[in-house]
C-alpha cells in the first residue's frame, strides 16, 4: 500500500486528487492539508509518506519550506512539487531543497497511475516544459554529457545487468544489493544522463561508451 500525502489550498483541485488517489486500491491517502501548517499539526504520527504531492505556493510557509520537513518524517518520500508557474528559480529551489518531482497543474489526473508507476520503476518526474530549464541550468552549452566517468562503478554494473534485461531483484542478487538499493542507483542514473526510461539509459550509456 502507497500512502499518500496531499498539500494543498485549492479545495477542488486537492478534492479531486484525494478522490483520484483513493480510486487506486493500492494507494491510500493518509493526509490532505491546505496548508502546510495544517500539515504539521495534522500528520499521523508513525505513519511513513511514500509520496507527498505538495503545491508550491501555499498560504503561509511555500511547498519549498516545507520540503525538508516532510523529508525529515520520511527520509524515502518522493516529493512532487505541483505549480501553475514556470519560475525556473521556483523549479531550482525545489530541486535544492529535496523535491523529487516537478509537475504542472495542467496534467489530466488519469496520468495519475502513470505518474506514480514512472517513479517507482526508478524515473524522473518533471513537466516537460520544465524539464529543458533543467537541462540548459546543468548543461548551458549544451554539449551534452561526453565523460564516461559520469558513472560510478555499481551504477555502470547495475546499467549492464539492466541492459542485458534482468529485473530490479535480479540485478540485486547478481551484483549483491537489495532490490531497494538497486532502484536507488537507477534513479541516479537517470538523472546523470537526463532520461526518464531504462531504454533511454542503456541508448545514452552506449552512445557514451562508444565514443
Amino acid at each position: 500500500m502507497l500512502n499518500i500525502a496531499i498539500i494543498e489550498d485549492d479545495h477542488f483541485f486537492r478534492s479531486e486528487l484525494e478522490s483520484s488517489m483513493n480510486f487506486q486500491p493500492t494507494w491510500k491517502c493518509i493526509i490532505s492539508s491546505p496548508s502546510a501548517e495544517h500539515f504539521k499539526e495534522n500528520l499521523p504520527k508513525r505513519l511513513r509518506i511514500d509520496f507527498a504531492f505538495v503545491d508550491i505556493h501555499l498560504p503561509g510557509k511555500s511547498g519549498i519550506d516545507l520540503i525538508p520537513f516532510i523529508r525529515s518524517k520520511s527520509p524515502n518520500a518522493e516529493i512532487i512539487i505541483l505549480t501553475r508557474s514556470e519560475d525556473r528559480n521556483d523549479l531550482l529551489q525545489s530541486f535544492h531543497h529535496g523535491a523529487t518531482g516537478y509537475l504542472n497543474k495542467g496534467f489530466s489526473l488519469l496520468q495519475l497511475p502513470q505518474f506514480i508507476k514512472t517513479v517507482t520503476d526508478g524515473g524522473a518526474l518533471i513537466s516537460p516544459n520544465m524539464a529543458k530549464y533543467l537541462v540548459q541550468y546543468f548543461n548551458p552549452t549544451g554539449t551534452g554529457i561526453s565523460d564516461s566517468s559520469v558513472l560510478s562503478l555499481k551504477e555502470k554494473q547495475v546499467l549492464d545487468r539492466l541492459a542485458e534485461g534482468n529485473t530490479y531483484q535480479e540485478v540485486a542478487d547478481i551484483i549483491g544489493l537489495t532490490k531497494d538499493g538497486v532502484r536507488s542507483h537507477v534513479k541516479n542514473i537517470y538523472s546523470k544522463l537526463n532520461v526518464n526510461k531504462r531504454d533511454e539509459a542503456i541508448r545514452a550509456w552506449k552512445n557514451i561508451s562508444d565514443e
